[in-house]
Parts: structure tokens; C-alpha cells; sequence
């Protein structure tokens, strides 16, 4: 799910030890994402409380008042050959104290950053990620609202390049050659926000909650490189951005979360925390805005979800739910969501699965499709067999 669960203060100590850069593959010791945001919250950073006026473009930016922040960017792109791709490209920022100590050197941080990015070809039918990870000094990594929106680690980047439109950029170097984004997002939309007006609460515990909002419908434009080859594309992307300082509420054992753009206009954003004791966080919110414009919360009680099937990763061993219908029957809506690919399991520093996904299904009567992303973690972590 899109919260500030996935980055913890447990991630900051792996990364003072790593150093400031580090891929996957050089690290056969790693970390669990569920244990890791078990750690207890530091009374000493900032919490939400109630909402806030959010001001664009500054509360795009950095907020290192509270612990934990990331800003997420996933979407859903056609080539002109009618070749299917997804991309992710996340930015996370964890706070080692609320504020800077003083220090003489220009590399001093009390911010540590970390990025993922991803790529889906569906042609190919393969799926790559990587992960970097910087202090927030010297130019290597940082986030900032004014005088315009920009946010980086080294050369990964997202960057508002005019009012409403932001470029986004990002290169590695795959099993197959090289992997790569250059895109244009245009804003089409008002900001969604979550929750209460953008107060998103994770728990029954007072400010055990963040500040939530997603730009979505974002028209996309710009080209990917899978293994080498360059493909013109279209599309439409996600933004999430989130802050705040709280943790996972005793019992969690992972969660599910999806977003969907729906071709009538409709947008869905809703997770279950799983429990294990078989249940789910009854204080998680969901948001669901009609075709017309309407926006309203979606609760736990007003959906199911059901795997339709599984799938079992060959690097790590762990089964992830693979196909899934996803119910709303007070609303309408009646949907079967289907991965791009099975295999869309990022092998980086925390093991989980995030990928892009079909919706095909039934709202309020009539048919209905669309795309987006999934997110599922915690699987395989009651084993100690493979954990990251």
C-alpha cells in the first residue's frame, strides 16, 4: 500500500553501513519490510495530527520535520507497436534526528535517501528493478518544493519543467543491457487528497497517521529503453507523496494495496494491512472518485478481496497472490484485476512485489476497464528463509 511503512529508521542503519550506494545484487544480507517498520516512533519528530492547507508546488517538496517521506511514481505505457510497459520510480527520505546538527562538512546529512525503479516490458515479458541509496547532501540526493518541484538521488530524477508538467529520468543497466525512462507527465487534474482532506490515518493511536495526496491522470509522454532497444510511448501515470512519522500497528504482517485509473475517468485507490491473526486494520481509508468528479472514502468494510491465483517467485521462494476480484457491492463496482506479468517481484533491498495490472469489470451497470499498480509485502516473511 502507499504508506510511509516501506522506510524505516532500521533501513538508516543498513545504509550507514552500506555506505551511500549500493545494488541489490552485492548485498546477500538484507532486510524485512513489515519488522522493519515495527521499530517504535521517535517522539521527537514532527506528527500529524489534523489536516493541513497543502500549497503547490512547495508541499511537493521535502518536509524533514517528519521521520519518514516518499514520493512514488508508477504508470502504465504503450509503445506505437502496441508493446505494454509499466514503470516505477520511487524516492524515499528518512530522518536520523529532526534537525541538522551543526557540522562543518558540506557532506553532512541527517537525511538518507533511497530510490527504487523498475521497469515492465510486456513484450519481452520481463521485469527488472534496481535500488540506490545517498545522503541528502553535496548534490547527491534531496527534494525540494521551491522555486520549482525537484526531487533526485544522483541522476534518478522527477523535476517540474513548467507549471503542471514534470520530467522524470532514470537509468541502470539490466541482465540484458540497458534499462531506462525519459518521460513527460502533464497534470490534467486537481491533487486527490486522501483521507480527511489529506490527513490519512494508519491506526487508532493519536497521530499515528501522515499527510496523503496522489496526482493522477497524469499524461505521459517520452521513451523507455528495455534491454537496449528504445520505444517511443504513451500513457498515463500515478504520483503519490507522502510524510509523516508513525508506524505499523502491533499484529500487521504486510499489505495489499492497488491503484487504478479506469477509462471512464473513475479512480480507485484502497489496501488492506493484513493482521495475523487472519484479520485486517480496520483504520485504513481508501479513496474512490466517481467518473463525474465525486470523491468519497472507501473502508475495509465496503470491499473484498480474493486472490485468484499465485504465484511462487524462483529467486526467493516466496508465493505472492497473482489475479485477484475486487468488490464493492453497495457502490456497483465488480472487478477482476489481472497482472502485466507474474513476475514483477522487486529483488532489491526489502524483497517484495510491485507491478503493473489490467482491470477489466462492471461499475454502477456498465462495462469498464482500466490500468494500474499493485503492491504486496510481508509475503514469505513468517519464514526466515529469505528475508530481505
Amino acid at each position: 500500500m502507499r504508506t510511509i511503512y516501506r522506510f524505516s529508521f532500521f533501513v538508516t542503519v543498513a545504509l550507514l553501513v552500506v555506505g551511500c550506494r549500493a545494488q541489490a545484487a552485492d548485498r546477500p544480507i538484507s532486510a524485512s519490510v513489515v519488522e522493519a517498520m515495527r521499530a517504535p516512533d521517535d517522539a521527537v519528530f514532527a506528527r500529524a495530527y489534523a489536516p493541513r492547507t497543502f500549497e503547490f508546488p512547495r508541499d511537493h517538496g521535502a518536509h524533514p520535520e517528519y521521520r519518514t517521506e516518499w514520493w512514488y511514481y508508477t504508470g502504465n505505457l504503450t509503445a506505437a507497436d502496441g508493446t505494454p510497459f509499466g514503470f516505477q520510480l520511487t524516492f524515499f527520505r528518512n530522518a536520523l534526528t529532526p534537525e541538522m546538527p551543526e557540522r562543518t562538512s558540506t557532506l553532512a546529512s541527517n537525511q538518507v535517501y533511497m530510490a527504487h525503479f523498475a521497469l515492465t516490458d510486456g513484450g519481452r515479458g520481463e521485469h527488472a528493478s534496481f535500488d540506490r541509496y545517498s545522503r541528502g547532501a553535496g548534490e547527491l540526493a534531496g527534494a525540494v518544493g521551491e522555486p520549482a518541484y525537484h526531487v533526485w538521488l544522483e541522476d534518478w530524477r522527477a523535476a517540474e519543467v513548467a507549471p503542471g508538467v514534470q520530467h522524470l529520468s532514470a537509468r541502470a543497466t539490466g541482465a540484458d543491457g540497458p534499462i531506462a525512462i525519459d518521460l513527460t507527465l502533464r497534470e490534467t487534474r486537481p491533487p486527490v487528497l486522501h483521507g480527511i482532506d489529506g490527513l490519512h490515518q494508519k491506526g487508532p493511536e493519536a497521530g499515528n497517521a501522515s499527510y496523503y495526496y496522489s496526482l493522477v491522470g497524469l499524461e505521459t509522454t517520452g521513451t523507455v529503453t528495455s534491454a537496449g532497444r528504445t520505444f517511443e510511448v504513451t500513457g498515463r501515470s500515478w504520483m503519490d507523496h507522502e510524510f509523516g512519522t508513525s508506524a505499523l500497528t502491533a499484529g500487521a504482517v504486510g499489505w495489499d494495496w492497488f491503484s487504478i485509473q479506469f477509462d471512464n475517468g473513475a479512480i480507485l485507490m484502497l489496501y488492506e494491512i493484513r493482521l495475523a491473526d487472519g484479520g485486517v486494520n480496520p483504520n485504513i481509508k481508501g479513496t474512490l472518485i466517481w467518473p463525474d468528479g465525486v470523491q468519497q472514502m472507501v473502508s475495509e468494510h465496503d470491499f473484498e478481496l480474493t486472490p485468484t491465483g499465485a504465484w511462487t517467485s524462483p529467486r526467493t521462494g516466496i508465493t505472492y497472490p497473482s489475479g485477484w476480484t475486487l468488490t464493492l457491492p453497495a457502490l456497483g463496482i465488480d472487478l477482476r484485476i489481472t497482472p502485466l506479468l507474474a513476475d514483477q517481484e522487486m529483488d532489491v533491498s526489502f524483497i517484495y512485489w510491485e507491478g503493473a495490472i489490467d482491470v477489466t469489470g462492471v461499475m454502477r451497470g456498465e462495462a469498464v476497464t482500466g490500468q494500474g499498480y499493485a503492491e504486496l509485502t510481508g509475503y514469505g516473511e513468517q519464514s526466515t528463509a529469505y528475508q530481505r
